[in-house]
């Protein structure tokens, strides 16, 4: 499935069709309702960007080719790039044409969604249908590229060592404020499978370690892949899933010793 998007060039006059796909849609909302921010300036103006580390700026890149507008900035002393609209109503504009509220899937982006787009009828004197289309949020799912996306911005692959035990422990975590998106998340890799919600201050972190659960994220994520740096910690997850589960007791001080090996590399990019 397809969206076609209009984008205005330099000349008013002039357009083009953009194609946008529906898995590059989904993983793109996901994305944004994780690292991504509806908001009104001082000066009474739309503002939109998505944050990210500078050392992965290549991943705003990636949205402003495909989206076919936007920029990108970089500020070299917070360490953060930023991809963002120009306070031109053609780019605001654009955006809405083809963002559906209906297809974010946290209640709190929706509703900063909906109150940005009030705010761009009153300032280009044009009646969006998106308005007020609020809805129950539709539930993360394995189907589709949408939890790819939010694992790029809020996910998390690491592992722990237990000096106790003298085992490694492969985790995948996700950090939320709004616990309801964890607990649809855990629901998808099955709560038999030892997946846990904690809170930490002000927000919540779904963290999920059991052989079971990790191999339906790897299923998963290998149909719908990270286009962020994350991947590069996903590959070595990944990697240290499947040695852990070739272990035998002839081969264990050389797997483990391979684990070890890739402990602090796959924390550097999560």
């Amino acid at each position: 499935m397809e969206i076609k998007k209009d984008i205005e060039g330099s000349s008013e006059t002039t357009r083009e069709i953009t194609i946008i796909n529906k898995d590059f849609y989904n993983w793109w909302i996901g994305f944004l309702e994780g690292d991504g921010s509806f908001f009104i300036r001082s000066n009474n103006t739309l503002g939109f960007e998505i944050s990210q580390k500078t050392t992965d700026a290549q991943v705003l890149y990636y949205i402003k080719t495909k989206l076919g507008f936007g920029q990108v900035n970089h500020n070299s002393k917070s360490g953060l790039s930023r991809y963002i609209l120009s306070s031109k109503s053609t780019s605001y504009i654009n955006l809405i044409k083809f963002l559906k509220i209906q297809d974010l899937r946290l209640i709190k982006r929706q509703n900063q969604y909906n109150n940005w787009i009030i705010k761009a009828e009153t300032l280009t004197n044009t009646t969006f249908i998106n308005k007020d289309t609020l809805s129950v949020p539709k539930l993360p799912s394995l189907e589709d590229s949408w939890l790819s996306g939010f694992i790029d911005a809020e996910g998390c692959f690491r592992i722990s060592y237990d000096k106790t035990t003298e085992k490694y422990r492969l985790i995948f975590q996700i950090t939320q404020d709004e616990i309801e998106v964890l607990e649809n998340i855990k629901k998808l890799f099955g709560n038999k499978h030892r997946g846990s919600i904690i809170k930490d201050r002000n927000t919540y972190l779904l963290m999920i370690s059991s052989k079971e659960a990790r191999e339906l994220i790897i299923n998963y994520l290998n149909l719908f892949p990270l286009k962020s740096q994350k991947r590069i910690a996903f590959m070595k997850w990944e990697k240290c899933h499947r040695l852990q589960l070739a272990i035998t007791q002839e081969n264990k001080e050389k797997i483990l010793d391979q684990v070890k090996e890739f402990k602090e590399s796959i924390n550097k990019y999560s």
